[in-house]
């Protein structure tokens, strides 16, 4: 019967997961909070140079492959010189 009340009385695992649950939640704002201000940082210091990154960018993934095959043969020219 004693082990039955200390079961009862124990905290089951829904109790713990409640406060678990509201941890991590403020844990995730925080996160998220983090994250907003390093994006602000980013576009503060390079939204200037956005259309070269965009150029740069469509460089590397081969949107355009002809002008993509250019850039990397003359970039492999200007290094091996």
């Amino acid at each position: 019967m004693a082990e039955a009340e200390r079961v009862a009385a124990a905290p089951g695992p829904a109790l713990g997961s409640t406060f678990r649950g509201r941890r991590a939640m403020s844990g995730s704002w925080e996160r998220a909070q983090q994250v907003e201000a390093a994006q602000r940082a980013l576009v503060e210091v390079l939204g200037p140079y956005e259309p070269l990154l965009s150029r740069v960018q469509a460089a590397l993934v081969w949107e355009r492959p002809a002008r993509s095959a250019v850039w990397c043969l003359g970039l492999n020219a200007a290094f091996w010189r």
